[in-house]
């Protein structure tokens, strides 16, 4: 499992080639800015590689939002719902598997 952090997100050689074998660098672009406008109160950003225990050869990039630890059930609700719109708007179903979102919260 790799992974990269900070708010400009770079991320490791794993996950590069995982882009570039799926043809999915501009929609993980996507998802990343997608991330960003959806939480504003964002302080951090991660992605990890995480393969499929199940199935040899399929992995996702995990894309990891880090929010303030306190932060109102209420908002967490509209930003999430504001992402998967935006997200099933603005990128080709068919890339979708290729990544997931967490919540991740923590103390500033």
């Amino acid at each position: 499992m790799a992974s990269a952090t900070s708010q400009e997100l770079t991320v490791d050689a794993s996950i590069s080639d995982f882009l570039i074998r799926q043809g999915a660098e501009r929609e993980f672009r996507k998802v990343c800015e997608l991330v960003r406008a959806s939480f504003p109160a964002l302080v951090g950003l991660e992605v990890v590689l995480q393969e499929d225990p199940d199935e040899d050869g399929r992995a996702q990039a995990v894309v990891c939002a880090k929010l303030p630890e306190v932060y109102p059930d209420d908002q967490l609700q509209a930003s999430m719902r504001r992402y998967h719109e935006r997200l099933i708007a603005e990128l080709p179903l068919s890339y979708c598997p290729l990544f997931a979102l967490v919540i991740a919260f923590v103390s500033e």
